[in-house]
């Protein structure tokens, strides 16, 4: 009888009929989607660090909750851009729940542990950074949009909204936001798939990317990473990322929506050999006679 139970527990191990999630290392992992899905096992990303910080208003919302891969990718970008950019910090606002969904009133997404919202590097008008604390909106010019403050009786504030004054006027940190940009997109770790942010700021990013001379095949790869939600407010005031869910975590129920992933050579911007003079590694792979997920 005894030898009979081990052997349907050892099969329904097997079959994993634990549960999506369950069989696990005991690290994390991001299961189902990014609006309906779970966190399992996630980490806390640190209030503080190196070019980053959590500011109170969502410290307290205690959304801090992560995968593994999104922790350190975060770690790792606020280090690049602050080694590279000088004395200054990011600010990190929503992750996810502890065990990832459920749905969030100021969200439709960030359930399983693969999206955060960051809020942008300023400048006060003396040129000195300024320490995130708020979500400000920026306008096309990159000048600050004052918030707007709820009466009492309005209604719960939006983000930007209802925080009290005094405003402090900034200017939106073009070359830091861009550092930003560019070591998510560019991270050799974690692949991204999108960073959600307003059509004003990506052409604010951009223009600085051309000004400052990066290679084309870079400024035109990101540029198909960033994009602006058509089922949310504009993101002017702050981007949201979200990265693909990692080898093992797909393993175990983790279900990418929207554009495929790019190869690992694209990601490092390395350009074929037989494309044409000119021609992107990425315009190349795109015309393949083949799904790209076949080989993914």
């Amino acid at each position: 009888m005894r030898n009979t139970q081990v052997v349907f527990l050892t099969s329904c191990l097997l079959a994993s009929c634990v549960g999506p999630g369950l069989l696990t290392d005991g690290s994390s992992v991001s299961v189902g989607h990014h609006s309906r899905g779970a966190l399992r096992h996630g980490i806390s990303m640190p209030l503080r660090g190196e070019g980053f910080i959590i500011p109170q208003i969502w410290r307290e919302r205690k959304r801090t909750y992560a995968t593994d891969e999104m922790v350190q990718l975060l770690v790792r970008t606020a280090r690049r851009v602050r080694r590279s950019h000088g004395r200054s910090s990011f600010g990190i606002a929503d992750l996810s729940e502890k065990s990832g969904g459920p749905a969030l009133p100021e969200h439709g997404s960030h359930h399983s542990g693969r999206d955060v919202d960051l809020i942008f590097h300023a400048l006060n008008l003396s040129g000195r950074p300024i320490v995130p604390k708020l979500m400000i909106a920026y306008n096309a010019k990159g000048m600050a949009i004052p918030p707007k403050v709820k009466e009492p009786d309005a209604g719960p504030p939006r983000e930007g909204e209802g925080f009290p004054p005094p405003f402090v006027p900034r200017r939106l940190d073009v070359a830091r936001t861009w550092g930003l940009v560019k070591a998510i997109a560019t991270d050799p770790y974690v692949p991204v798939q999108w960073i959600f942010i307003g059509r004003p700021i990506i052409r604010l990013l951009l223009a600085h990317a051309r000004k400052i001379r990066e290679p084309q095949y870079l400024i035109e790869r990101i540029a198909r990473v960033m994009h602006q939600p058509g089922d949310a407010s504009p993101h002017i005031d702050h981007m949201h990322v979200r990265i693909y869910c990692s080898l093992a975590d797909r393993y175990q129920g983790c279900q990418d929506r929207g554009p495929g992933r790019w190869f690992k050579k694209t990601l490092k911007y390395t350009r074929l050999s037989y494309a044409r003079p000119g021609a992107l590694a990425s315009d190349k792979l795109l015309k393949l006679p083949f799904p790209i997920g076949s080989l993914l």
